[in-house]
């Protein structure tokens, strides 16, 4: 660490009164107080109090330790463990960490382990994934998941490096500048190396007026405010001198997240007036289930979705309404271009209900009609077509393999792995009641692609998604928790039909209003609105992320003119 005389601190430094160069314990000194004369024990020789953090934090093996504390914290505070009250402290060992980092290597080690001990907590299903479904060994699998989280730990290794750089001149700027950078990182996780936006910070918060914060600043927004507290937190932990000035702000803070979450606490849920069916078909994952569940093979298994469907249906409809049919993406070999059995019966299914109905199924495109899409088909009433959306998003590891990850070793994780082509069209259906704006599985955790898909005007949001890939793990529920931010950021109902759970219902401010238990074949009836409330995040996107960019940028520009005053004086 340079040396940096008091009269050189820079104003940040000054207002947080943050002791930049506490002296490292010399060996044979104690931190200790000691009588005049008194012999120290081996107990206490050559450390410091145990008080004194800022000491502690001299050791190489206490910031690592942190770090990998951090790691661990940042996946317990989503499901499973759900210990998700400690969210607002989760970045606090690792922001310590590189605070008293003295090398960049150190500080980008520090943002490393802690990314790899997060991705391989939150991502742990994908050996299941691709060893069961993909044909991989265990080795391989573990090879898999290895491979992607040593390159996504990038993302957390160059916060680390960066904060660690800019904590050189000026620990202040840099508690400054972590819920920025965060952010940041969030972003760049959001639209480098395919795209894996999965358990972002602000996920994690339950307070339903907090919440709401989302219909402004998307997730992004409450990371910010989660790695902003923990800033602040570190901030009064490495203060020395000023008690009362530590406490009062993080009481100020506290209170002022509390008086956010009731002012911004959204109003009573109230039933809506059109109705929709959310079926959940429970197809079996493996392929030897796709013969028994043919239509030109056994129509037994599509009659019975059909009986779910129309069984569900309200009794009278809503006035002026039509109500909505939702099936989930399954595995099922349902054509809807190519089996003219699964086409009749599903125009008149439609027909009959007198109901629209999305219905997933697989276009093919290219030259031969040869590349599959992932697809869904929305169907009026009269049984027509109206509509047909192709997946924009898809999954790695699922319908491609990208080129850095084995491509020619992995087999067949879906029936048609690696051949998919995405769609490119951002549009929704439209009908006389509203738009239905339909994405697909993986497509739920990307903001900036459902707002897109968003029409203006009354309009539902309807994601199908098959969660049956990650079998028992917490990825189904993680998947619904950030799925339903979609919800609060665009003000629309959303309806999400699933294969083997979680079907649900999520109000406009992200509430679930009702779901099914999960691996039953079961339909959900359900009740929303056509909701035309448009939110500053539907309307202007993610402002505050590239805001948070900006200031980033800005601050990394301000330390490095600083750095080199203080290198010529």
């Amino acid at each position: 660490m340079c040396a940096t005389s008091s009269s050189n601190l820079d104003l940040s430094d000054r207002l947080l009164n943050i002791d930049l160069n506490p002296r490292p314990f010399g060996p044979g000194e104690s931190g200790l107080p000691t009588s005049k004369g008194e012999p120290q024990s081996w107990l206490t020789r050559g450390r410091p109090r145990l008080t004194d953090l800022t000491a502690w934090l001299q050791r190489v093996w206490l910031r690592r330790a942190a770090s990998l504390l951090s790691g661990f914290l940042l996946f317990a505070i989503f499901p499973n463990l759900g210990w998700h009250h400690l969210l607002w402290v989760a970045c606090l060992p690792l922001l310590l960490a590189c605070l008293f980092e003295p090398k960049l290597r150190g500080g980008f080690l520090n943002g490393y382990l802690a990314g790899a001990v997060f991705f391989t907590g939150s991502c742990y299903w994908f050996v299941s994934v691709v060893g069961h479904y993909g044909g991989l060994g265990l080795g391989l699998s573990l090879g898999v998941l290895a491979l992607f989280v040593a390159v996504f730990s990038v993302f957390f290794g160059t916060f680390g490096g960066v904060l660690t750089w800019m904590a050189r001149g000026s620990r202040g700027v840099a508690l400054i500048a972590a819920p920025f950078l965060w952010v940041a990182m969030e972003l760049a996780r959001t639209y480098l190396i395919t795209g894996f936006p999965w358990n972002l910070l602000g996920y994690v918060v339950e307070a339903q007026g907090l919440r709401q914060v989302a219909a402004f600043a998307s997730v992004y927004g409450l990371s910010f405010a989660a790695a902003a507290t923990s800033a602040l937190v570190g901030w009064a932990v490495v203060e020395r001198r000023r008690s009362g000035a530590r406490l009062a702000a993080v009481a100020v803070r506290t209170i002022g997240l509390i008086t956010l979450n009731l002012s911004l606490s959204p109003p009573h849920h109230i039933e809506g007036r059109a109705a929709a069916v959310l079926v959940q078909a429970n197809v079996p994952m493996e392929e030897g289930a796709l013969a028994r569940w043919a239509p030109w093979n056994n129509r037994a298994p599509l009659d019975r979705l059909i009986e779910l469907s129309e069984t569900n249906l309200p009794s009278p409809p809503p006035p002026g309404s039509s109500p909505l049919i939702v099936w989930p993406e399954n595995p099922a070999p349902f054509y809807f271009g190519r089996d003219p059995i699964f086409l009749g019966t599903v125009e008149q299914m439609a027909r009959q209900a007198r109901a629209y109905a999305v219905i997933p199924t697989t276009f093919y495109a290219g030259p031969g009609n040869e590349r599959p899409k992932n697809s869904a088909v929305v169907l009026d009433p009269s049984g027509r077509d109206i509509f047909e959306y192709a997946k924009i998003h898809l999954v790695p590891f699922g319908e491609y393999v990208p080129r850095w990850a084995f491509p020619n070793k992995i087999g067949k994780i879906t029936y048609e792995v690696g051949a998919f082509v995405p769609g490119n069209t951002f549009e929704s259906a439209r009908t006389p009641q509203g738009a239905i704006t339909v994405f697909i599985c993986y497509e739920a955790i990307f903001p900036q692609l459902v707002r897109r898909l968003t029409a203006p005007g009354p309009g539902v949001l309807v994601n199908v998604s098959d969660d049956g890939w990650y079998g028992d793990s917490s990825a189904a529920a993680e998947h619904l928790m950030m799925a339903r931010f979609r919800a609060i950021e665009n003000g629309r109902y959303l309806l999400r039909a699933t294969n083997n759970g979680i079907t649900a219902v999520v109000d406009p401010y992200g509430r679930v209003v009702e779901e099914l238990p999960r691996n039953r074949q079961m339909a959900l009836r359900a009740r929303f609105d056509y909701e035309s409330r448009r939110t500053f995040y539907s309307a202007h996107g993610d402002v505050f992320a590239w805001v948070c960019v900006a200031v980033t940028m800005v601050l990394l520009t301000a330390a490095g003119i600083e750095g080199r005053r203080s290198r010529i004086r």
